[in-house]
């Protein structure tokens, strides 16, 4: 555990500290490297706000940077993120996988101009990974950075999620039946919702499943074409036009299994997310230091 842990944890954050505070953390060589949270502004079902995934990501890129203080800072996210397939839900805000790619892009370098070569991109929602995959080895080479992005939500295994999670238990089990429940655990879910009991349980509204199912919500039928020019990419085949959309049933999975969110699940999911990240960005840092290729395989 860092012993230097600040007792006023914005101070990690870059937006709440002065020029006098970053000039003189690089001039003692402090500062090292940066963290770029992304997330979303999309719908969370009912229960939750619909910040989720940019809220869950900063908060999580705090805490790294917290417990490698003072290397490390954070810069403010793009809290809106790739998320066309969602448009159906009223709410749902989306970029362009280019316009995110230049945010981060135009970050990084500025980060770059000021003597900061190592900034690690924590995801908070798949939909962005596939804007930084290809960018990035190029944006290395280009730049002579240390660059990388981890989505925190893959850095758990299902079967480390099933001694936490009862909805990964059942699925282990052989417990859910149907592909509207075995789908329904990777977003707004039992998972998603304990970590935002623990970490934002301000943004997690009361909900019961009689209340779900009085709204009567229907999010597979009657979509205006302008929301259906964002879905078409993502449908399943013949749809629309006659075939299935599964997104009824799914949703409903989604909230039941959220029901069974708690904030001590939340708790000891942090404790997988976290430790594995701190340690990545530390690698990250003293790759730099020694000047060798990252990721490591890169110099093979």
């Amino acid at each position: 555990m860092n012993d230097q842990i600040p007792s006023n944890p914005d101070k990690v954050m870059l937006e709440e500290c002065t020029r006098r505070e970053i000039r003189e953390a690089l001039q003692r060589g402090d500062l090292k490297a940066a963290i770029i949270p992304t997330g979303a502004i999309e719908q969370h079902n009912e229960h939750l706000a619909m910040n989720v995934d940019i809220a869950l990501s900063t908060y999580i890129s705090q805490q790294v940077a917290l417990r490698l203080y003072p290397q490390v800072i954070v810069a403010p996210g793009p809290p809106v993120g790739y998320s066309p397939y969602h448009m159906a839900r009223p709410g749902t805000l989306t970029l362009r996988l280019d316009t995110l790619r230049a945010y981060l892009a135009d970050v990084m370098q500025s980060f770059n101009a000021h003597g900061i070569h190592t900034v690690l991109v924590i995801n908070g929602h798949n939909g962005n990974s596939s804007a930084l995959v290809d960018q990035l080895p190029q944006w290395r080479n280009k730049w002579d950075m240390t660059l990388d992005q981890i989505t925190y939500l893959e850095v758990i295994t299902d079967e480390q999620r099933a001694e936490i999670l009862d909805g990964y238990r059942d699925l282990r089990d052989g417990k859910l039946d149907t592909v509207a429940q075995q789908t329904a655990l990777n977003h707004a879910s039992e998972e998603e919702t304990s970590l935002m009991l623990a970490a934002c349980p301000h943004r997690v509204r009361p909900m019961t499943m009689d209340t779900y199912d009085a709204t009567g919500l229907d999010y597979a039928s009657h979509l205006p074409p302008k929301i259906i020019e964002f879905l078409k990419p993502y449908m399943a085949s013949g749809w629309p036009g006659g075939g299935s959309n599964p997104e009824n049933p799914r949703d409903r999975a989604r909230q039941e299994n959220a029901m069974r969110g708690t904030a001590e699940k939340g708790k000891a999911l942090l404790d997988v997310y976290i430790p594995f990240l701190v340690k990545h960005m530390q690698d990250m840092i003293d790759a730099t230091e020694a000047g060798t290729p990252w990721p490591a395989k890169a110099a093979t």
